[in-house]
């Protein structure tokens, strides 16, 4: 005889199941990370480079006085520089001389260490920017002095050999440094004094105006006013 009785329901075991876990809130992919590690490279490395400049820039205006390239700061004045030797005793400017009339002048005997010298030749030479040389050169009469510029202006003398007798000298090129010079005065390029025999093999430069060179520029009379 078949039970027909109600039976208890089947109970199903199973785990209770509890919520899915989700994402992290702040989870980050590989890409992201590697992204953010080159922006923040790029970055650090800008700031970096920016403070470099910044200590480089002040490097070279610290130094820049010290490089032999004329800085015109006045118009009004005349700028000088004497220009890096490319060997021995080489002697070349540039030159700046505000609006006015010029002469360049030489002299070759009477000359002291602070004096200018009785000329012995001179040239006139324009406002504006010049580019100057000087050369001393041993002919066989004796001695060729020679000023030339912008390849087309020549100031030149002769001297006899005993001008330079060959004992050494004193002076010599001036203004390394760019130099501002009022426009009313006399710019000295260039002066030397050589040296004597005082007997017993000895030699020494003179206390007094003697043999030597000496150039410079200086404004025609009346024509320049300092402003």
């Amino acid at each position: 005889m078949t039970d027909t009785s109600p039976q208890p329901a089947e109970v199903e075991t199973r785990e209770p199941v509890g919520p899915r876990p989700g994402r992290a809130r702040w989870q980050v992919g590989l890409q992201t990370l590697v992204l953010l590690m080159v922006a923040i490279a790029v970055w650090t490395a800008f700031f970096v480079n920016r403070r470099q400049i910044a200590a480089l820039e002040s490097r070279i205006a610290a130094t820049r006085p010290l490089a032999h390239e004329l800085g015109i700061e006045d118009v009004n004045k005349i700028a000088v520089v004497k220009l890096d030797e490319l060997w021995y005793d080489e002697n070349q400017w540039d030159i700046y001389l505000p609006e006015g009339k010029y002469r360049l002048c030489m002299a070759t005997r009477g000359i002291d260490q602070n004096r200018l010298g009785p000329v012995v030749k001179s040239a006139p030479i324009a406002a504006g920017k010049h580019h100057l040389a000087l050369e001393q050169q041993a002919i066989r009469s004796g001695w060729r002095i020679t000023a030339t510029w912008d390849g087309t202006g020549r100031l030149v003398a002769e001297e006899s050999k005993d001008w330079d007798p060959g004992h050494g000298s004193m002076g010599g090129g001036r203004h390394s440094l760019s130099t501002q010079l009022a426009a009313d005065q006399p710019a000295v390029l260039f002066r030397r004094i050589f040296s004597r025999s005082t007997g017993n093999n000895q030699f020494s430069t003179p206390s007094g105006p003697a043999e030597g060179l000496l150039l410079w520029i200086e404004p025609v009379a009346g024509s320049n006013k300092t402003p």
